[in-house]
């Protein structure tokens, strides 16, 4: 595993004395690690145990999509405080469509830098505003929030299993990737065998 970066902007950070990640513009931070491409050995860094973050993936993946990559924070079970999961294929309108699932605790911002956001949790919307779609998510409808972000993408959000659930499409045109009948799997599940099509690492889980 490379050098930590700042979850937030991607910049070095370094460690303080009490072992707490700085970045010199985000001050403290969780650390983001590289992205890797997804087999054995990225699920080994996923599937702790007591991971408390999920790895969520949609299964079944739409026709011709493969997983294309995982991402997380820090370098043990303990700092792994966010994962995301990118996967990519046809959009419905033609070219290439790619979608970014993070999970992760409060504060953290991995799923807002992939939004686009500046500020690291959804805020107000998901309180004040009724949904505007839903996912499956462990078996668990839960309703998601479009909220504003990049403009060449479509940002979904809500929770899941206690934690944010991101969703992130490009480009914002294949928003209609995610809708109600989508299934999201969590692969710490011990329980599941799916033989995931995959893909070499590929567009923003690089970002």
């Amino acid at each position: 595993m490379g050098a930590l970066l700042c979850v937030r902007c991607t910049r070095g950070v370094v460690a303080d004395a009490d072992g707490s990640w700085i970045c010199e513009r985000h001050g403290p931070v969780e650390g983001l690690a590289d992205a890797m491409e997804f087999g054995p050995e990225a699920l080994a860094t996923l599937l702790y145990p007591d991971g408390a973050v999920p790895a969520w993936v949609p299964w079944p993946l739409p026709p011709d999509w493969s997983v294309t990559g995982v991402r997380r924070t820090g370098e043990g079970a303990a700092a792994m405080h966010a994962v995301a999961v990118s996967c990519t294929g046809p959009g419905m309108l033609g070219g290439v469509a790619e979608l970014v699932v993070v999970a992760e605790e409060p504060g953290v911002g991995l799923g807002a830098r992939y939004a686009g956001r500046t500020q690291p949790d959804p805020g107000p919307a998901l309180t004040t505003a009724a949904p505007d779609t839903k996912v499956f998510a462990a078996g668990h409808p839960t309703p998601l929030w479009s909220v504003p972000g990049g403009s060449d993408r479509a940002v979904y959000v809500g929770e899941a299993l206690g934690r944010w659930l991101w969703l992130v499409v490009w480009p914002a045109t294949e928003f209609m990737v995610v809708h109600d009948h989508l299934s999201l799997v969590d692969l710490r599940d011990p329980t599941l065998a799916y033989e995931l099509p995959t893909g070499e690492l590929s567009g923003p889980i690089l970002e």
